[in-house]
This record gives structure tokens, sequence and C-alpha cells, in this order.
């Protein structure tokens, strides 16, 4: 029998977390929608596709178990006929984008592996869809990228799946210099900014689920003007739409530093679909006021260094695996508390092509939560050259809906920049 490092305080977190939600949309329910083109496949042959291919993805046959230090992955048996189902939805992508966010209101039942597919038709004459639905607590972002691969990919080696993070030591110990810097680098970002905090909009369990795409190439083009990685111009653009929002919306952010917590992936080639979370939130503070978008990606470029640092990498694999467990329940209570809770932003990318048999998937997009006590959420997802964009934003948050398109305008802005710079 595998074992798998005990579940993570952050493990914990996710679960319970949404205990506190008044609302489902709170959930700590993740997942990602898979658009083919195809006829539509018999449902049987779907669950016993999956059935042949679960032995080695643990991330869908186990469940936590217990809490604190009792705390553990218990094997659980899946059943394909309780997973998977089929669903009819009226015409056209709104109705499939209405039919995903109320699927993923739905709790989650005690005993069985928190993980669903739905095959969705309906919307489309020529196609149909795969929504695949899980909880945070048992799989991040790599482990969906792992299963989905698993699931309607070519068979590759562990070491070149796309879950596996770039530049993290698997088993030397971090040096002492550098275990003291990243210490106070944390810390220092540790403070409270009270700037979601509003006595008149008190935040909510409500939440709008939007979703906007772009280019691909929009992303390359404006990070290779500017000697930037595709995740800086994905956080400078966030940032640029939520300083344009807050001018109007929500004056205690207008002008204000925007602290965000970007996910750092710490899973190694050995862990690949094994369950509970192998990141570590990283807070950063991107640049507000009235910036153009070249300060800001400059700015952005400065501060994201710590995400690409392998020796701070080494850093945050030891606190993940050797850090006590009080310690790191320390870390997680100090970075959730109210006045230091603020928004999430996640990069992810499929670097392979799926299908299903003969049913190529077009595109695809992430499903992220939002959870009690966070303003909104954000995750991007490459696949092919399109980038799709989830937003899951408090629908507190007056006017929040414009975000999506402001953070697609900002991205297009720099990418026409970048373009008539290199002419």
């Amino acid at each position: 029998m595998r074992t798998f490092l005990a579940p993570s305080p952050a493990d914990l977190f996710m679960r319970d977390v949404e205990r506190r939600a008044e609302h489902p949309d709170a959930a700590s329910t993740i997942g990602a929608v898979l658009h083919l083109t195809g006829a539509v496949p018999d449902l049987a042959d779907l669950r016993q596709h999956v059935a042949a291919r679960l032995a080695g993805l643990p991330c869908m046959s186990h469940i936590l178990s217990g809490d604190g230090p009792a705390a553990r992955w218990a094997p659980a048996a899946p059943d394909t006929e309780h997973h998977i189902r089929a669903q009819h939805v009226a015409a056209g992508p709104e109705a499939l984008d209405a039919a995903v966010r109320e699927l993923a209101r739905e709790p989650w039942p005690e005993g069985v592996p928190a993980w669903r597919l739905v095959l969705l038709h309906g919307h489309a004459p020529d196609g149909f869809a795969l929504l695949y639905l899980t909880h945070h607590s048992v799989q991040d972002g790599g482990n969906i990228i792992a299963v989905l691969e698993a699931l309607f990919g070519t068979p590759v080696p562990a070491g070149r799946s796309a879950t596996v993070a770039r530049g993290v030591p698997h088993s030397p110990r971090p040096r002492l210099r550098q275990v003291v810097r990243s210490t106070r680098m944390l810390l220092r970002h540790f403070g409270k900014h009270h700037l979601w905090s509003s006595p008149d909009q008190p935040l909510s369990s409500r939440r709008h689920t939007l979703w906007t795409q772009a280019p691909a190439a929009w992303l390359r083009t404006a990070a290779r003007n500017a000697d930037a990685s595709t995740n800086d111009v994905y956080l400078t653009a966030l940032a640029h739409a939520i300083e344009g929002w807050a001018n109007t919306a929500w004056p205690r952010a207008a002008g204000a530093r925007i602290p965000v917590m970007v996910p750092i992936n710490l899973r190694t080639a050995d862990e690949v679909a094994v369950p509970g979370n192998r990141l570590f939130l990283i807070r950063l503070d991107l640049l507000g006021g009235a910036r153009s978008l070249g300060q800001r990606l400059a700015h952005t470029r400065a501060v994201t260094t710590v995400l690409k640092s392998a020796e701070h990498k080494a850093v945050l694999r030891a606190a993940l695996t050797r850090l006590p467990t009080r310690a790191f329940q320390r870390l997680v209570a100090l970075s959730t508390a109210p006045g230091r809770l603020t928004l999430a932003a996640s990069y992810l990318v499929m670097r392979h092509r799926l299908h299903y048999g003969d049913a190529e998937v077009d595109r695809m997009y992430p499903l992220m939560c939002c959870p009690p006590g966070a303003p909104m959420a954000v995750a991007l997802l490459v696949y092919g050259e399109t980038a799709s964009v989830c937003f899951r934003i408090d629908e507190a948050l007056l006017g929040g809906e414009s975000l999506p398109a402001r953070w697609r305008q900002a991205l297009d802005e720099m990418s026409t920049t970048a373009e008539a710079a290199a002419d």
C-alpha cells in the first residue's frame, strides 16, 4: 500500500473553512470544463474508460479522514456509477455555464472520494463537455492537471507531467541562511492590510462565477517584450483591472498596494496524482495607484523573483514536509486571519493535448473556489493557444462583474504595446 504525506493544515483548512460558508457558492469545489467536438459518447463506455485508469490516480481513491494530528488519507474505492453521470442542458454557451455553476454547488457526500465527472450535452449541435469537479482539500490544481492527463491524454513519464514543479529539490535540506531569509520574507507579508474589511459592505458567501478567454499569444508577446514571465503579465493585468474597478466601487483599495496570494507548486515527480495539496501560498503586494501597465509589469517582475527561486522553494518544500504540525497550523492561521485574507491568483498550464476517443478537446477552462472571508479568487489555465480565466467574485463587491472584461482589456493593451515596440 502506498503511503503519502499526512494531510497538511492547508488540506484541513480547505475542508473546514467551507463549514463557515453561509451559501454553497463558497464551498471548496474546484475543477475544469473540457469542450470536445464530436458525437456525444455513451455513458457506460465513459465509465469503463475512467475505471480502467483509476489505479494510477490515488487522489481519486482516497478520502480525508480525521482531524488535527489524527488526520490521514484513508482508501475508499470509487464507484463509477456514483461518480460519473450525464446531464442534458439547454442550447447555448450560457446554459452550459449555468449548469456548471449549479453542479459546483452540490455538496460532497461523506465517506466517498470527492470527485465527479459529468457528461454535459445539448448546448452545442456538434459537441459535448466533460465537467470534472473535486474538493480542494484532496486535490489542488496540479492534481487536476494530472488526472486529466491520465484520463484523456497520451501517457507520459511522471517527470514530464505538466503538474511537476520545476526547480524543486526533492531531498537536500535548505541552507540555514536561506531559511532565515525566507522566514523573514514570509513574516513581513503577514501584516494585516484590512483592504477588504468594510463595515458598510461586509463580505458574503455568495459568488459571481464568470469566465473570460484571451489568446495565449497575448501573454507571451507582452512577456517577451518586458523580459518577464507570462505569469507576471497575468498578475499585472489583474492588478490593473482591480485598480480601475476600485476607483469607483471600492475606495479602500484605490491607490493601495494590492495583496495577492499566489500558490507556488512544490509537487515532485513521485507525487504526481497523490492526494493533498502540494503548494505554498505566497503573498505578493502588487502595484496600485494610477500607474501605467509598463510600470506595473516592471514592479510585478521584481516581486515575483521569489516565485522562481530554487533556494526559496527548497525552504517551502521543507516547511511542507518537515515543519511540525503546530507550526504549520500557525502559519495557515496567520495567513487566513481576518484582515489578512485576500484574493488568490493561480496560473496553470496543460502542456499536452487531450481527447476522448476520436473527440478532441478544443478548449478547456478552470473552475476556481473562493472561501468565506476572501473577496475573490482567480485562476488562469493555458491550453493550446487559449488562456481561459475563471473569476469567483464576492457579490458584495459592487460592480465586480466588470473585472473579467477589465482584465482582458489590460492584457490586450499590453500585447498591442509590445507588438508596436517590436515593429
